[in-house]
């Protein structure tokens, strides 16, 4: 029997990767795949090198079957198959919510593309997630009240 690629392991590798495989289902829950990825460390692959804490750099952007440009994002470093690491060899890990708020607002986002557990997103969608789904405040900035009784 041969092994299967890492990236078309069917496999779940993370929480994010156990929230789309369920996400497939009938009775899903889209929201709880939404907030796995905007909380959970998702990776870009990059032909630039991350210098510094400030360093910018230029994701690994693809077309889809429209021809409409999207981001190309990986729910665990396995799941990059050859063909993305020969354009753009670093691997990046941030969190979700980083990638969708410093996405343009022509640009979609495809989840692991040609891989298991994966999805894309048009602009539109990204647009609606932006206002639907905003950072949770700390619980003492949210009342007001610094813990102190």
């Amino acid at each position: 029997m041969t092994e299967q690629p890492a990236h078309l392991d069917l496999q779940p590798l993370n929480d994010l990767e156990e929230k789309l495989a369920v996400g497939e289902q009938p009775d899903a829950n889209p929201v709880d795949v939404i907030l796995a990825f905007l909380n959970n460390e998702v990776y870009i692959v990059s032909s630039d090198a991350l210098e510094g804490a400030d360093s910018q750099v230029e994701p690994l952007v693809l077309a889809n079957s429209s021809g409409n440009p999207v981001l190309a994002v990986f729910s665990h470093p396995s799941r990059v198959a050859e063909q993305y690491l020969e354009a753009a060899p670093n691997v990046l890990g941030t969190q979700g919510a980083a990638i969708l708020g410093n996405l343009g607002d022509d640009l979609g986002m495809v989840i692991n593309p040609g891989a298991a557990f994966g999805f894309e997103i048009d602009p539109e969608g990204v647009a609606n997630i932006r206002r639907d789904f905003k950072p949770a405040e700390e619980p003492d900035e949210a009342s007001g009240q610094d813990g102190q009784a």
